[in-house]
């Protein structure tokens, strides 16, 4: 289950952090020049290689979120259970709570350092597109 939430967690993370193809797993990803967002934004071949480092850096980040406050099936054996545990379900959607908060400050950062990368033009085009 441990497992589970964390690859869950990842691809939530991962979907949610995704900026054009650096983000989605693609099994025959575009070359770098054919790429639409690398062609929209005209990025560098510096700027594609930061931004691909940026997004191991976070993908490793969210891998090591930790899991100790998750106890598998808890929730789920409340609900069998048909006694309520009120103790247990807060503490649970606590450690959930907790892991989400930790990805979105990995999120955070990395558009913040993403941002860096991108020229004052670049940041510009991407905010008109996100209008």
């Amino acid at each position: 289950m441990k497992n589970f939430v964390r690859t869950t967690l990842l691809a939530a993370t991962l979907a949610g952090v995704s900026f054009g193809a650096f983000a989605t797993a693609v099994p025959n990803p575009p070359l770098p020049a054919q790429d639409p967002i690398v062609q929209h934004l005209k990025l560098t071949n510096d700027q594609i290689t930061r931004i691909k480092k940026l997004h191991q850096q976070l993908e490793t980040d969210v891998s090591q979120i930790s899991m100790k406050g998750i106890k598998d099936g808890a929730l789920i054996e409340v609900i069998k259970s048909g006694k309520w545990d009120d103790a247990a379900v807060k503490q649970q959607l606590a450690a959930f709570s907790n892991i989400e908060q930790q990805a979105r400050y990995y999120r955070v950062k990395y558009y913040f350092y993403l941002s860096k990368v991108l020229t004052p033009e670049q940041r510009q085009q991407v905010q008109q597109d996100l209008a």
